[in-house]
């Protein structure tokens, strides 16, 4: 049965594509006019902070926090110099005083820090000088290139959120109430601009939803709107995803990944990638929405996000990731440290490698971290659980992902005798899990991609089972 739903858009464009210098600017303005002519209807445009300026905006409230306050005039400049590019005739004018007036309450925010720069005073600040400003410039730069649009404001915003101000979830239900913000200006031939990463409690308290949380604003939003629309969610990259980094594989050819599953993504995220965040995935998955990954020089070269897929390949991709580490301790005393982690840090960045029984008779649990910046600020806390712990850094890991490797063996063989050179910390053989994980020194780690890489279409052969044999399913 066909759908009776209007198709709608939700297209998020991140800060790589948002420069300083507003090189992406008309990229973007030709992909709206290519949706709404395809479309008919929107699209909702979700848009992150120019690349850089998050980063700064923490600098600038950090030092606020330490009494020595530094200006917010570089990250305004950018929005002043975009506007100058970008806005035409008397709507400059009114961009430049929306501009003024997010630069005043930005400023009137860090003057309200002390000592600490974190919860609601965080969030309101890296996003009235981020995804706000940038949102509502981005209506009057359409505006001055004859399109229709208008931004959501902070004071009426249409994600509703918990009170973690610096991690924050979106409320379904309670956004859902909020649906009429999208109903009346898409109705009126509108684009809504609308700010990524930010989101507001019940109460009215202004939320970011953590790093990356522009794409978690735009799949949740398309969710909100499923019951109104057939929405899709584009979410715009400079470049497509391809089978490996080709700036690390230089010289070989690079596959583009046509389809992953959500595992798939989720893991190749994790591991190095940074195609989509995972709470956006998580999101996806949930309300079975579909994402597209596209290239906006490319954008016949996009990549779908789903359920499942009728790809045959074994081995998708190959990720590689530096700045890793591996944590020992008791193994008694890790079942605190572990719970900690992941309950009150809500941390899921790293993984228990089990437990072994040392000569000495002491049993010893080994933990990979993912973020090794995370266990140097916080090494004296940590030893409150084990003071004998003890923190091999300057690792990485190379991780080949696909869900079909569990179906396949003989990849992790082939991936090893492809670097019979590399001395191997640590292998986590997890076909199941859709991941194969190499721990290798961190100087490593783009030899060893590039080596596996060269034997991917060796690893994408199907087994070959002998005669009469049969798998067990």
């Amino acid at each position: 049965m066909e759908c009776a739903f209007k198709t709608l858009s939700v297209a998020k464009f991140g800060g790589s594509l948002l420069d300083v210098e507003g090189k992406g600017i008309p990229k973007i303005i030709q992909q709206i006019r290519e949706i709404q002519s395809r479309d008919g209807t929107g699209p909702v445009t979700v848009f992150s902070a120019p690349m850089g300026c998050t980063d700064a905006l923490i600098k600038i409230g950090e030092s606020h926090a330490q009494e020595c306050g530094l200006s917010l005039d570089p990250v305004f400049e950018i929005y002043d110099r975009l506007a100058k590019l970008y806005v035409k005739g008397e709507l400059l004018k009114q961009a430049q005083e929306e501009i003024a007036n997010f630069k005043a309450l930005t400023q009137t925010t860090l003057e309200a820090v002390n000592k600490r720069f974190s919860g609601n005073i965080k969030a309101r600040t890296l996003t009235l000088g981020g995804e706000l400003c940038m949102s509502t410039l981005m209506s009057y730069i359409l505006k001055s290139h004859g399109i229709n649009s208008c931004a959501a404001s902070m004071e009426d915003f249409p994600v509703v959120t918990d009170d973690n101000f610096e991690d924050a979830l979106p409320n379904f239900e309670l956004s859902k109430k909020r649906i009429d913000i999208f109903s009346k200006p898409l109705i009126e031939g509108k684009v809504v601009c609308l700010a990524g990463f930010f989101g507001t409690t019940p109460d009215g308290l202004e939320t970011i939803l953590g790093r990356g949380g522009s794409d978690l604003t735009a799949v949740f939003v398309s969710c909100i709107l499923k019951e109104q629309y057939e929405t899709k969610t584009l979410l715009y990259k400079d470049v497509p995803v391809q089978s490996a980094d080709p700036k690390v594989v230089r010289g070989q050819k690079t596959d583009h990944v046509k389809a992953l599953t959500y595992n798939e993504a989720h893991k190749a995220s994790m591991m190095g990638m940074k195609i989509v965040m995972s709470p956006a995935i998580a999101t996806a998955r949930r309300f079975n929405q579909p994402l597209m990954v596209v290239p906006i020089d490319e954008p016949g070269m996009f990549s779908v996000i789903e359920a499942q897929n009728s790809s045959g390949e074994i081995v998708k991709c190959l990720t590689g990731k530096s700045g890793c580490a591996i944590l020992s301790m008791n193994d008694e005393k890790s079942r605190s440290f572990e719970d900690s982690l992941r309950i009150w840090e809500r941390r899921n960045d790293f993984m228990d490698l089990g437990a072994e029984t040392m000569e000495t008779g002491e049993h010893i649990r080994d933990f990979l971290f993912l973020d090794s910046d995370f266990l140097k600020k916080n090494e004296e806390r940590l030893k409150g659980f084990d003071e004998n712990l003890k923190i091999e850094y300057g690792l990485g890991v190379v991780t080949l992902i696909g869900d079909k490797m569990k179906d396949s063996p003989g990849v992790a063989s082939l991936a090893i005798g492809a670097i019979s050179g590399i001395n191997i910390k640590r292998g986590i053989f997890a076909p199941h899990t859709s991941q194969i994980i190499l721990v290798v020194e961190e100087k490593n780690v783009a030899a060893t991609v590039a080596a596996i890489h060269l034997k991917k279409q060796e690893l994408n052969k199907p087994p070959q089972w002998p005669m009469g044999f049969q798998p067990l399913k």
